[in-house]
């Protein structure tokens, strides 16, 4: 080989460890949470979203004694807006567990995460890597933000909240701030297409030290959270009657509202601006702006009251089996759905549209053109298909959003359902997946999920 030829191998092969270098420092990810970045965005932000509160909830921030320093900060849940009222009402940087839904969208995902760095969280509960994940906030210095109830509440009242809650609480050895949000349910229900203004606030209801946290039991501190995220709004209203005023006060309420009370039937009900009423009975009510329900044969005045009776209807026609048990005709059916393969912190996939059903024990989705995606990443067309999904493999049912459906089928596999029409309620679903599922197991049917 010539002096010339080693030399071009010499050039070559620097050239090519330069791209090499290049491209491996392209792909280094920087730090997720930074806590000086951060506590930029929030000293610019927390005015800003302060002044937005006032415009769009009316609210009133309440004083508190709480310090600078990182807190665990526990809070009940039932507006969009709920985050940004804790975060302004604690000091200092608060990270945020939040649904991994707010990160498929590329743009406003990257943007939120940079800015407040909140942590992914997939079937409404914590894994392994987001426990990491908010380790990483604490050994920083950030506040973490849980919602135990891991959604927004359907009802005007706090959801039920896993005991695992109290376990990780002990294991972060943090100090624990325990909030209440009032009059948010009314300002933005989860199931309403629009918003209200009203009052709201958040409230400091207790601080626990983590040396008082070392001497409760797991069962102790489970029964201090629940007692004090325990909140019900209608209640709170009946005493404080606060108007709130919007349009189309009802709009979407089928969502959560999903059986008749005058007739019993399921998933018959659909409304009209501040109406709701049964398409077979023709039973309607009314909403005021105090958000109780009016009208000529009002059989329940508040939502928390129809969805008590909602839940114990389920409970007795499981219980009662007055369903067919072969498993030969579906509990619940609904056409036009949309079925989904999900991914962490992904964009969704698309494979297939069409009707959904829950049986005695099994939840059956049929499409008559499903897609699957091949090697270079196209949606190919494979024609009719059904997918079942069987009680013994699924791990969770959860309600997104307004109105979609969440199967988790063991520990890393899970299908989003949405539906193209408030009429199929997922909610409905949820609730009657678990009551069969608890049977199934010989359980009590007191878990309803969320």
């Amino acid at each position: 080989m010539s002096e010339t030829d080693v030399k071009d191998e010499k050039e070559i092969s620097a050239e090519t460890n330069g791209k090499a270098e290049k491209k491996s420092k392209k792909k280094k990810p920087g730090k997720k949470y930074n806590l000086l970045r951060h506590k930029f965005w929030f000293a610019i932000g927390k005015p800003l979203t302060m002044a937005f509160l006032k415009i769009k909830a009316n609210f009133k921030r309440t004083k508190n004694h709480l310090t600078k320093r990182p807190y665990m900060i526990l809070c009940n849940h039932a507006c969009d807006l709920d985050p940004l009222m804790v975060i302004n009402s604690v000091p200092g940087v608060v990270h945020a567990l939040a649904s991994d839904h707010l990160f498929k969208s590329p743009v406003f995902g990257k943007f939120v995460a940079h800015i407040a760095g909140p942590i992914p969280i997939v079937r409404a509960q914590m894994d392994l890597k987001s426990i990491q994940e908010a380790m990483q906030v604490r050994k920083d210095g950030g506040s973490l933000l849980i919602f135990p109830e891991a959604n927004c509440c359907f009802s005007s009242k706090t959801s039920y909240i896993a005991p695992s809650i109290a376990k990780l609480v002990k294991k972060f050895k943090m100090p624990l701030a325990l909030f209440n949000v009032k009059g948010s349910y009314l300002t933005k229900p989860r199931w309403s297409n629009s918003w209200r203004k009203g009052r709201t606030t958040c409230e400091l209801v207790r601080v626990i030290e983590p040396e008082e946290l070392a001497a409760m039991s797991v069962d102790e501190v489970y029964d201090a959270i629940c007692q004090a995220l325990s909140f019900n709004e209608m209640e709170y209203q009946r005493q404080q009657m606060i108007p709130f005023k919007g349009h189309e006060l009802l709009d979407g309420a089928e969502r959560m509202l999903f059986q008749c009370p005058k007739c019993g039937r399921l998933m018959t009900m659909k409304s009209e601006g501040d109406s709701i009423g049964c398409t077979e009975c023709g039973y309607r009510v009314s909403m005021n702006s105090c958000g109780f329900f009016e009208g000529d044969d009002v059989i329940f005045d508040s939502f928390d009251k129809w969805d008590d009776w909602q839940r114990e209807q389920a409970v007795k026609l499981v219980s009662e089996e007055n369903y067919d048990t072969s498993g030969k005709e579906p509990l619940l059916i609904t056409p036009a759905n949309e079925l989904y393969k999900a991914k962490r912190a992904s964009k969704n996939v698309l494979i297939g549209e069409g009707s959904f059903a829950l049986y005695s024990d099994r939840l059956v989705f049929e499409t008559d053109n499903a897609f699957e995606t091949d090697e270079e990443g196209n949606s190919v067309s494979i024609g009719p298909k059904t997918f079942v999904w069987s009680f013994e493999d699924i791990t969770k049912l959860s309600c997104v959003h307004k109105n979609r459906i969440q199967i988790s089928v063991g520990e890393k596999e899970y299908f989003e359902i949405h539906s193209q029409t408030t009429f199929r309620s997922a909610y409905a679903y949820m609730i009657y997946f678990y009551c069969l599922k608890r049977k199934e197991q010989g359980k009590p049917l007191d878990f309803f999920g969320m």
